[in-house]
């Protein structure tokens, strides 16, 4: 009997050490703010800086067009300048004119710069995807969740220290880096679809 019983307990012991190393022991989580992430890269600010410089003269003329409209709004609405009946409707012309162009101009510099930067968002977003994976592995996560803006958060609460934005961009900039002077330490990100930002 007594043997039977420590034949039992050895089974037992054994039975719960192998569920316990069967179980997982802890979960790694963290939060990244994606987008945020992707727009603090030295990439991205590299980008959207030569975005601003190729499109400067666009506003710039925008900037000149929209101060001929507001002095010809100022003149005809001045009554120091005494102007003749046909000099109101030359100008009150010149004036509809100039806002159909200011307004069709503004309109097309806002669809092409939105555009650009958007695609140049998402160059730069799809290897940050690509090398989140790769970070993720690297550091044993076995999740990382969006964690969304303070505007409008898509995690509730989250401990301190849960959140990897600045440490995800740091590494991303060193590896992006590196690739440019022609280091070969780093593996080749795969391109990955993301999904499109909010």
């Amino acid at each position: 009997m007594k043997r039977q019983m420590k034949r039992w307990s050895a089974a037992l012991f054994l039975f719960a050490v192998t569920v316990q190393a069967q179980s997982p022991v802890s979960q790694k989580i963290a939060t990244v703010s994606f987008n945020a992430a992707v727009l603090q890269t030295a990439e991205a600010q590299k980008e959207m800086g030569a975005l601003k410089a190729r499109f400067a003269p666009r506003q710039a003329q925008l900037q000149t067009l929209n101060e001929e409209v507001e002095a010809l709004r100022k003149q005809l609405s001045d009554p120091a300048n005494k102007l003749s009946e046909a000099e109101i409707a030359t100008r009150q012309r010149s004036l509809e004119s100039k806002e159909k162009q200011l307004q069709r101009q503004a309109e097309d510099f806002k669809n092409d710069s939105d555009s650009e930067s958007q695609q140049a968002f998402q160059r730069v977003a799809q290897k940050l995807y690509a090398f989140l994976q790769i970070y993720a592995q690297q550091h044993a996560y076995s999740a990382v969740i969006e964690r969304g803006s303070d505007a409008a958060p898509v995690v509730w609460f989250a401990a301190s220290g849960m959140d990897i934005t600045d440490q995800l961009v740091k590494a991303y900039n060193a590896q992006s880096s590196g690739a440019s002077s022609g280091s070969t330490a780093k593996p080749a990100l795969p391109e990955t679809p993301i999904p499109h930002p909010q």
